[in-house]
């Protein structure tokens, strides 16, 4: 590992600006890329740390190719997370993300990203903020998400020393190969940022839009608003207008007018207008009944829901880890548009036992099918609709670990 200082490197100073050395790791988290910060090494308040990551990564310019930082020029590839040991009683580690916009000077801390998160617990155990006692083949470590104050309880694989196992056998849809599990579990998310599981007190809810072809004066479509991990309109995909052709530019801006309603209604955004500046929160997706094909076409088990998630404004290769979330504890808890579109009335409890959903409140797995394949998310309910956590399994590897050279 390189030894990395207590502080930055001295700057040169190149046209009357200063070029900075920023400590970083870049990982592979589930199905995202980012780039990993100690606390430490950015200024010590938190608004001052915006300039630095936007040159990092590339988007100081709004340069939609981020070609003067190491940012992917895609929504999945250019995220931040930082990280740094807590005081808290009970946590390990405390860590913040950064969604960094591409082709805009903007960066976007309202949420969460259970993808970048899965990074988290290795990312603490190799850079010593957490360690394993004699003997231990795993760690739990507890993580605090600043952006939406929950815990995250990450169960990582170590071997005889303690060092983490990034090689093993889970194999996870949209990566190509296999790697060591990490357990992901959100505790209590509901209400991450609104403070209520259903802001609206409402299972579902019609969502009323303006029509972007102007050919029509309104449209409706039926969607859950659920907020768990992170805050999600949950669109009923058999709903939606079927004269837009999916991914052509009627159609997104669809989906994004159905967004900003579904952020007003909320409570996240006082108007439409104002929802438009954080295309973040809430995220969206369009759920329907289960499909054997994937997004390659590729036959594939039968799930039990299918859905299609949308992420910064543009179709996302998978589904956001927070989404799967919301999704499967959306699918167990009646009355919600997904509940209505899962397989079948039994759901698989953890040890494989069927039970009807309502009669069982054992821990349930929900298999989501999705553009690259199907994760599967264990869902442990208190009572028939509240969520006590979601578990997901993801893999995770360190890419480089270096210097980042940025001017600012």
């Amino acid at each position: 590992m390189i030894t990395k200082p207590d502080s930055p490197p001295p700057f040169l100073v190149q046209a009357n600006r200063k070029r900075q050395v920023l400590p970083a790791t870049w990982m592979r988290a589930g199905t995202s890329k980012g780039l990993f910060i100690h606390r430490k090494y950015l200024p010590n308040q938190q608004e001052a740390w915006s300039p630095w990551i936007l040159a990092a990564m590339g988007s100081r310019n709004g340069d939609p190719r981020q070609l003067n930082g190491i940012g992917g020029a895609t929504s999945t590839t250019s995220k931040v997370a930082i990280v740094s040991p807590s005081r808290a009683p009970g946590i390990d580690v405390e860590y913040t993300f950064a969604q960094v916009a591409v082709g805009k000077q903007k960066i976007d801390y309202s949420g969460n990203c259970g993808n970048i998160a899965s990074g988290v617990g290795p990312y603490a155990v190799e850079e010593g903020m957490v360690q394993a006692k004699p003997g231990q083949t795993h760690v739990d470590v507890r993580i605090l998400n600043t952006n939406t104050g929950r815990v995250l309880v990450e169960t990582v694989a170590v071997d005889e020393q303690g060092f983490l196992l990034e090689q093993g056998d889970y194999q996870m849809a949209g990566v190509s190969d296999p790697g060591a599990e990490i357990k992901v579990a959100f505790v209590d998310p509901a209400g991450s940022m609104t403070g209520k599981l259903f802001p609206t007190g409402r299972t579902e809810d019609r969502i009323i839009v303006e029509d972007p072809t102007a050919l029509e004066d309104s449209f409706s479509v039926q969607a859950t608003l659920i907020d768990a991990a992170n805050p999600f309109v949950v669109v009923d995909a058999q709903t939606l207008p079927s004269k837009f052709v999916q991914g052509s530019k009627e159609w997104l801006e669809t989906i994004e007018d159905i967004r900003r309603e579904g952020a007003v209604m909320m409570g996240l955004a006082d108007t439409t207008e104002q929802a438009a500046l954080t295309r973040g929160t809430p995220k969206i997706m369009m759920v329907s009944p289960p499909n054997t094909m994937n997004g390659n076409g590729k036959v594939q088990s039968t799930p039990d829901i299918s859905v299609l998630s949308m992420s910064m404004g543009q179709i996302h290769p998978s589904v956001q880890l927070t989404g799967a979330v919301c999704l499967a504890g959306a699918s167990c808890i009646e009355g919600t548009v997904a509940y209505k579109h899962c397989s079948s009335e039994k759901l698989l409890n953890s040890f494989g036992v069927e039970s009807t959903k309502q009669a069982s409140q054992s821990p349930k797995t929900i298999v989501i099918g999705h553009r690259s394949g199907q994760i599967p998310v264990g869902v442990h309910l208190q009572g028939q609709d509240a969520l006590e956590r979601c578990v997901v399994s993801r893999t995770a590897r360190r890419l480089f670990e270096g210097n980042v050279l940025f001017y600012a």
